[in-house]
């Protein structure tokens, strides 16, 4: 890998996974400087001290910034919003100028989610799902996920723009992701705290159907790994010289599978032992109750199988492989951060 000056912006910087990857990022890169996107002026001092050098304050509305400071780039990291097509659009755009103006690809590393595989699924696993897992050394496979999946649109995105020559489109999908960030600030993920919250409105949990819906899921640190080794390997001599098909530079993520059962089971179960609901019980109740409960529980229920073979040969071994403790301390947090809100 280059050890040039790399000049690197930065979307979702703040967030639960940007934060974490930037302490990652500078460590890796020492010679980048990094510009991030920050709209909190309040927070921009933790964020100068983890490493980031120049801040643009704004919002992911904030188009015309976003493709001028991606047009200065050559290397974008979004761990923003995978459903935001203006917001991709406008990164594109900015990465096509750059590409006319200097003759050389820049590398855009896009965060999307396994939610892109998942089903409609109402809390019961779906055998032909599972026999069918998508593989993301499967080229022909990812190329035909349905253009009405969740992430889809931005997803095709960038592999048009991949396609057609202006941009190494690197586009890494997490499952449920679970663990403490690591960065300057306290985040947390989705699924972990959106069922903390509902089992504290509810006084307890639902589960939706016999809960056996099965997804993936990876710890934080395990993620992060993902993403330094795909950095590193996009920015390499090799792969710059390379020209690849855009659904080879798809990466899958997953180091487990969790049923939806198994999850509720668990945050219910530490929730009790720490006071916080009365019963430890878990409810089954229908898809159409859930939702009317919290529109969320439609995508908890779902299935989504992901075998991540491209990690893997480049040397990928997930450390963190009990993940039914992890999100119980991940819950103990959850509630003391709630409790002191």
């Amino acid at each position: 890998m280059s050890q040039e000056a790399i000049p690197v912006f930065f979307l979702g910087v703040t967030g639960y996974v940007g934060e974490s990857l930037l302490s990652r990022l500078v460590k890796l890169l020492p010679n980048a400087h990094i510009t991030a996107l920050i709209r909190s002026e309040s927070v921009v001092p933790a964020f100068k001290a983890a490493g980031v050098h120049e801040v643009i304050h704004g919002s992911h509305k904030d188009l015309e910034i976003i493709q001028a400071a991606s047009r200065k780039a050559e290397l974008v990291i979004n761990t923003a919003d995978c459903d935001d097509v203006d917001l991709t659009a406008a990164v594109l755009a900015g990465l096509k100028e750059r590409f006319q103006e200097t003759g050389r690809r820049p590398v855009l590393i896009h965060t999307s989610g396994t939610g892109v595989l998942a089903d409609a699924a109402g809390g019961t696993l779906d055998p032909a799902v599972a026999a069918a897992a998508y593989d993301d050394a499967n080229e022909e496979q990812i190329k035909n996920i349905p253009t009405t999946a969740a992430h889809r649109p931005v997803d095709n995105l960038i592999f048009a723009a991949d396609q057609a020559g202006i941009v190494d489109g690197w586009i890494i999908t997490p499952p449920m992701i679970y663990g403490p960030s690591t960065g300057p600030l306290p985040r947390e993920s989705m699924a972990v705290p959106i069922t903390v919250k509902l089992a504290l409105q509810l006084k307890g949990l639902v589960r939706l159907a016999d809960g056996t819906s099965t997804w993936d899921n990876v710890h934080m640190e395990d993620l992060l790994d993902v993403y330094e080794l795909f950095i590193k390997n996009a920015l390499s001599a090799e792969t710059r010289a390379t020209r690849a098909p855009p659904y080879s530079r798809f990466i899958l993520v997953s180091s487990d599978k969790y049923t939806h059962g198994e999850l509720v089971k668990i945050v219910a179960d530490t929730l009790f032992k720490l006071g916080a609901i009365p019963s430890a019980e878990v409810k089954q109740v229908t898809l159409e109750e859930g939702i009317a409960i919290h529109p969320m529980m439609k995508f908890l229920g779902t299935n989504s199988f992901a075998i991540p073979s491209k990690a893997r040969k480049l040397g990928w071994k997930p450390k963190h492989l009990n993940w039914r403790a992890d999100v119980a301390v991940d819950v103990e947090r959850i509630l003391k951060s709630l409790s002191n809100a």
